[in-house]
C-alpha cells in the first residue's frame, strides 16, 4: 500500500512541476522539446513500479536458480574427474601389460637355453608414475614352468643301487634371479620366482600402486 501511495504522489508532484515549467517557458521550439522530455519522464515514472517488480522477481529467480546451477556444475566436475581416473587406470593397466610382454620377450630365449624353463606369467607392481617404466617397478613376480621334455626325458639305464637314474635336478632359482636382474637391469630384491602350481602363485593382473 505504501508503494502505491508513493507512486501516485510522485506522479502528482511531477505533473505539477511540468505545469510550472510549461507556464514559465515562452512559446518557442524549446517549449516543444520541454514537453517531449516531460512526457517521456512521466511515462518512466508511471512504469517505474512495473520495472521494479520485474527487477525484484528476476533477482529472486536468479537466487533460486544459482544453488541448482552450482550443484549441477559440481556434479559434472565430479563425474569428469571420476571418468579421468577410470581412463587413467585403464591406460596404466594396459601399459603394465605391454611392459610385462616386453620383459618376457627379452629373457624367454635365454631362460630356455640356460635353464630349460618357460615364463608363463609376469605380475608387476609399480609406483604412482603416470607412465611406468623399469625404474618405477616395486615388485616383479615371475611364474615359470620347467620344460616338459626335460622332465619327461629318459636317460640311459644305469644300474645304481644308491642313486636313481632318472632323478630330476631342481631348477636353480638363484641363477635365474641373477639372469633376470641383469637382463632387466633391476634389483634382485624386487624379483620373485614362483613355480607354476606352487603355493605362492596368485592369479591376477598387473597392479599399480595407489
Amino acid at each position: 500500500m505504501a508503494l502505491l501511495s508513493e507512486w501516485i504522489l510522485n506522479i502528482i508532484i511531477f505533473l505539477l512541476l511540468a505545469m510550472v515549467i510549461d507556464m514559465l517557458l515562452p512559446d518557442s521550439n524549446m517549449k516543444k522539446y520541454a514537453k517531449l522530455v516531460t512526457g517521456l519522464l512521466l511515462i518512466g515514472i508511471i512504469l517505474s513500479p512495473v520495472f521494479k517488480i520485474l527487477s525484484t522477481d528476476f533477482d529472486s529467480v536468479l537466487k533460486s536458480i544459482s544453488p541448482e546451477i552450482n550443484a549441477n556444475v559440481q556434479t559434472q566436475e565430479s563425474l569428469i574427474e571420476m571418468k579421468k581416473r577410470e581412463i587413467q587406470a585403464s591406460q596404466d593397466a594396459y601399459t603394465l601389460e605391454q611392459l610385462a610382454v616386453l620383459m618376457k620377450t627379452e629373457v624367454e630365449k635365454e631362460l630356455m637355453e640356460k635353464f630349460d624353463v618357460t615364463i608363463t606369467n609376469i605380475q608387476i607392481l609399480a609406483d604412482g608414475a603416470e607412465e611406468p617404466t623399469m625404474e618405477h617397478l616395486k615388485s616383479v613376480k615371475v611364474v615359470i614352468v620347467e620344460n616338459e621334455e626335460k622332465i619327461s626325458h629318459v636317460t640311459p639305464v644305469n644300474i645304481n643301487i644308491k642313486e636313481s637314474s632318472n632323478k630330476h635336478t631342481p631348477v636353480d632359482h638363484t641363477s635365474i634371479l641373477e639372469t633376470l636382474s641383469a637382463s632387466w637391469e633391476i634389483p634382485v630384491s624386487i624379483i620373485e620366482i614362483v613355480p607354476k602350481g606352487g603355493t605362492d602363485e596368485e592369479d591376477g593382473q598387473q597392479k599399480r600402486a595407489s
